[in-house]
């Protein structure tokens, strides 16, 4: 049988948990070891008394050992009684060995204060014995120094090596118990950081979702909306509405498809073959013109190449843009600006990429079209976006004295940086 199931079975208590099973068999094991030894006469035998009383006192010091798992402390005092007795009375070995027991049961389990106030007293009894042999040495009762070395090695044997050993395994118990609790602290460490990670993913996801979808669907409502308008049916113009609408169905259907095969790929997929890219944002410029959208784009700066994350947030936030001034902006109209922010121009930050999109607000009381501004996804998705690349956003009406909405995103061209906090009454508005 293995160890730890040996174990087991020995802590398993009895006697509806008033004792412990290996208790029981070590106090019967002690108590039978000292018969032996009574029995070879280990014993002291003082004239007028019984050597029986002294299978007295050992049944009492083994009965003590009984309760070193349930109660080591009131052990302690019971078996310190019956050796009191046994000194009294013989003293014999027996007794002293299994107190020994005793001394190791209440280093090892009883309560920390009372295992070291015991290795106290124990530390004095013993500088006690040592100055009580070494006053006998001076006055000729001990036979030599060898006598004082052997007395106090017994005492030593007896008293301290099974204390010393208990408290060493009570430091061993706690070790391992720590160990316990750290090893399920990485557990639920380990738990807490693969639910943030699919926490995460799932937000991706649904920015991803959200920027696929509204785009193409906001064209279509606004061109079906056109259609259901026309008072008389102009077949060119119904025809050039069903080509926006057949248009913007079919690309959205295959970023759909790519999102999903990337989902369903078994090994990790090549993120940089499916994100889109700046450069592919002129087909949204044309979908926008196409649904009736005045769109001026002005590029700023020196092109560069730009870091796979950063070139798909800056489309996203780009096609987000159009899309809010598709459904919102009065007259329909949108200027975007992208700049290539070098260095020297943009202080210790770096090469940047800074977006601006701005469009006419509707022509109403701000608190009205701020309010209709703030219900969707689509800020808040920009917003993180920018924070995970460690650049800024910021979203709201225009500062320069126009009536009208102003996004402005700068992204870092170098290594991402921590996120900066934003203005929560500006950035929290959504489009």
């Amino acid at each position: 049988m293995p160890f730890s199931r040996r174990s087991e079975v020995l802590d398993r208590r009895i006697l509806g948990g008033r004792l412990y099973l290996g208790s029981t068999l070590w106090a019967g094991l002690h108590l039978g070891g000292g018969l032996l030894l009574w029995g070879l006469g280990a014993y002291l035998d003082r004239p007028g008394t019984d050597p029986r009383w002294l299978l007295l006192t050992l049944a009492g010091v083994c009965s003590a050992v009984l309760l070193r798992r349930i109660a080591p402390g009131v052990g302690l005092a019971v078996a310190s009684l019956f050796l009191a007795a046994d000194i009294a009375l013989g003293p014999s070995a027996a007794v002293f060995i299994v107190y020994g027991e005793v001394l190791y049961a209440v280093g090892a389990w009883s309560r920390r204060r009372l295992a070291y106030a015991t290795a106290a007293v124990v530390a004095a009894v013993a500088a006690a014995v040592l100055g009580i042999l070494l006053y006998l040495l001076a006055h000729g009762v001990l036979g030599g120094l060898l006598d004082v070395i052997q007395l106090l090695g017994l005492y030593v044997l007896v008293f301290i090596a099974p204390l010393m050993t208990g408290l060493t395994v009570r430091e061993h118990h706690l070790r391992a118990e720590l160990e316990r609790q750290r090893a399920d602290q990485r557990v639920r460490m380990a738990e807490l950081d693969r639910g943030t990670a699919v926490a995460e993913e799932r937000g991706r996801m649904a920015r991803e979702l959200h920027d696929v979808i509204a785009n193409h669907l906001s064209a279509i409502a606004v061109q079906s909306t056109a259609a259901l308008s026309m008072r008389d049916p102009d077949p060119e113009r119904i025809r050039q509405i069903l080509g926006v609408v057949r248009d913007n169905s079919v690309q959205g259907l295959a970023e759909m498809r790519q999102m999903i095969s990337v989902l369903r790929a078994d090994d990790t997929p090549d993120l940089e073959r499916v994100m889109p890219r700046l450069s592919e944002a002129d087909r949204l410029v044309t979908t926008a013109r196409q649904s009736g959208l005045d769109v001026r784009i002005e590029q700023l700066g020196t092109e560069r190449p730009l870091p796979v994350q950063v070139d798909a947030a800056a489309y996203r936030i780009v096609q987000e843009s159009l899309t809010n001034a598709l459904r919102y902006a009065e007259p329909r109209r949108v200027a975007i600006t992208v700049e290539y922010a070098a260095a020297d121009t943009a202080g210790a930050e770096g090469d940047r990429l800074v977006l601006t999109a701005e469009n006419p607000a509707p022509d109403r009381p701000e608190p009205d079209w701020r309010a209709e501004l703030g219900g969707g996804a689509g800020l808040t998705g920009m917003r993180e976006r920018v924070a995970l690349l460690g650049g800024r956003f910021e979203a709201g009406p225009a500062t320069d004295g126009e009536a009208g909405w102003r996004v402005r995103a700068e992204l870092p061209l170098g290594r991402p940086g921590e996120p900066e906090a934003t203005d929560g009454h500006r950035t929290g508005m959504g489009a």
